[in-house]
């Protein structure tokens, strides 16, 4: 018999182990993470896909899958991350779409992340793992006070000047600063011509430094005491007067008179001799121009005043616009110092006279664009007032005169031209007169009066009563359902109240700051506010519309300190958890833009 030689049980148990552990891998997780954004902007959402995957024949009980995201270093980029979606993959896999906002003042550029999961399986045994992710965070088209500060930070100030200076140098090629032009040289040009271009310079020099402190003077106002002046501009109160103006100096143009400033202010503000007094006098003449430009200029400058009131920095806003209305009134510097060049070319007829005739017509278009219907004045008086200005425009542009034969080809296309705006400002007279009636009634408004719907009543709370919030409203008016707070005691209450009962029900609040006299208000609830997408995601909001027209009130004005409202219009988005998203918020933008806005809300 040969021995039998068994092997120690300890031994086989060894060798099974070790066999079974490269038969099937050990328990564990897989991680990955990518983000939906390309580059996110501060005061958004970054938003992440997470896939949680167990190792093979693992199971994972759902309610113990967690997410957790930290920046590289251990500093506090994100904000607090909203409660996950998680939902069911493949092989037993967790798909998890994961949120946090990222603040308004974080820094811009790449940033590495950590990702880390967390599990346990069906038996309670606890896994984990761990995924590098890096992300961009940038800004995007819109201007913000972080955005700006960023901006100085990379650039510099003298760069963001310089820019500044460049947009008021457009600006003085715009037919926004052509009424000025006669203007400077009534007030400069009879000296410079007398004294000289270096004389002309210094005048021409001081009057726009007093232009450039009246835009300075806004800046600083814009940011640090009223904040509604940029939305002031938009007032029919100022936009219906310098329509008017822009009228009176387009007929001028025309040559229907000849402006210049009264002899007795002329002689006051020239002093003895035209020595100091005529400085100072020709500076306070910059100051009444620059007054009188500002608001043809409202939507240019009301957005630069926009920027530098974001950033509640006075000194800054103050060198801001002062650097634009140097910019702007460069021309005019031109304008004053050499105005016997201009004096030198024919008064009448020839180019000279064409351009003066161009002028007027585009100031015509600019007065009647500054009252267009929906902002100043209705369909009914806007349509024939354009058709009787128009007819006037073309009898001041010659389309009557009698074609003569030594008239080269651009007489003739004058002429052709006048005679085409006349034809256009006779179908305007006529058609509104059809169409709206004129003094007496229309003889075809019965044939074509459109049925106007009936807008459903608004809903609205009482102040010692909590809105059921619980469940999305009916949108079945075509716009959104509005929650209408104005201005006067309890707004502040029912504002809370509303916030609260959103909060408990786990929903996000619009709120759009307006007022009467805030034109790119009415253009949101025309445009915006109607826009099918829109009414229908507005349904798992709570809707709020808040009329700030009063500028004096108190407690409106507390409100739109604490919601950051600097001018208006200004639509502030306040997500599920109750909290402010004050680098989201925004004035007016396209429905496709807003859209976006609304649906990147938690």
């Amino acid at each position: 018999m040969y021995p039998v030689h068994r092997a120690p049980f300890p031994s086989l148990v060894l060798t099974c182990l070790l066999l079974s552990a490269f038969a099937r891998p050990a328990a564990g997780l897989e991680v990955r993470a990518t983000a939906r954004q390309i580059g996110i902007e501060p005061g958004h959402d970054l938003v992440l896909d997470v896939v949680v995957t167990p190792a093979a024949d693992e199971f994972l009980d759902s309610a113990t899958v967690e997410v957790d995201v930290a920046a590289a270093g251990g500093g506090q980029l994100l904000g607090a991350p909203y409660p996950p979606r998680v939902t069911p993959g493949e092989n037993g896999a967790w798909l998890l779409e994961w949120a946090a906002p990222v603040p308004g003042d974080a820094r811009t550029g790449r940033h590495a992340l950590t990702v880390t999961a967390k599990a346990a399986t069906a038996d309670g045994t606890p896994l984990s793992a761990e995924a590098p992710l890096e992300i961009e965070i940038a800004y995007g088209s819109g201007w913000s006070s972080n955005r700006i500060q960023d901006f100085l930070d990379r650039r510099g100030l003298p760069f963001f000047l310089l820019l500044v200076f460049g947009f008021g140098l457009l600006m003085s090629l715009s037919p926004c600063i052509y009424p000025m032009i006669p203007i400077t040289l009534a007030v400069i040009g009879a000296r410079s011509q007398e004294k000289g271009a270096l004389h002309g310079l210094g005048l021409s020099v001081t009057y726009v430094l007093g232009m450039a402190l009246v835009y300075a003077v806004l800046g600083a106002l814009s940011a640090s005491v009223f904040s509604g002046i940029t939305a002031l501009m938009q007032s029919p109160a100022v936009v219906a007067p310098i329509a008017v103006l822009l009228l009176v100096l387009a007929f001028s143009m025309f040559g229907a008179f000849e402006l210049q400033a009264p002899a007795f202010l002329r002689d006051r503000l020239a002093g003895p001799g035209g020595g100091r007094g005529g400085l100072l006098g020709v500076f306070a003449m910059g100051l009444v121009a620059g007054l009188v430009a500002s608001p043809c200029v409202g939507p240019f400058l009301a957005a630069l005043l926009v920027w530098v009131a974001t950033t509640g920095n006075w000194v800054l806003g103050f060198f801001s616009l002062f650097t634009f209305g140097l910019g702007m009134g460069l021309l005019l510097i031109g304008v004053g110092t050499f105005p016997a060049l201009l004096g030198s070319l024919p008064r009448s007829g020839g180019w000279m006279d064409t351009i003066k005739r161009a002028m007027g017509l585009l100031l015509v278009v600019m007065a009647f664009w500054f009252v267009r219907p929906g902002v100043v004045l209705p369909a009914p008086v806007y349509y024939p007032l354009a058709g009787l200005a128009a007819i006037l425009t073309a009898v001041f542009m010659g389309a009557f005169d009698r074609p003569r034969e030594e008239w080269g080809w651009w007489p003739r296309t004058r002429l052709a031209l006048g005679l085409v705006v006349f034809v256009t400002g006779l179908w305007l007279l006529v058609g509104s007169f059809l169409h709206y009636g004129f003094l007496i009634p229309s003889p075809l408004l019965p044939a074509t009066a459109e049925t106007v719907p009936t807008a459903p009543p608004v809903a609205r709370a009482t102040a010692g009563t909590s809105p059921s919030l619980a469940a999305a409203p009916a949108v079945t008016a075509g716009k959104v359902p509005w929650e209408v707070i104005a201005t006067g005691p309890g707004a502040r209450a029912r504002l809370d109240v509303i916030r609260a009962a959103a909060r408990e029900a786990g929903r996000p609040v619009l709120v759009d700051f307006w007022a009467t006299w805030c034109v790119y208000c009415k253009k949101l609830d025309k445009a915006v506010w109607v826009d099918p997408a829109v009414v229908a995601e507005s349904a798992r909001w709570a809707t709020v519309k808040i009329d700030a027209t009063a500028t004096d009130d108190q407690e409106m004005s507390a409100i739109k300190e604490e919601f950051g409202v600097s001018g208006l219009p200004r639509v502030v988005f306040i997500d599920s958890r109750g909290e402010i998203l004050r680098a989201r918020s925004t004035g007016f933008v396209p429905a496709a833009e807003m859209l976006a806005l609304m649906q990147g809300v938690r």
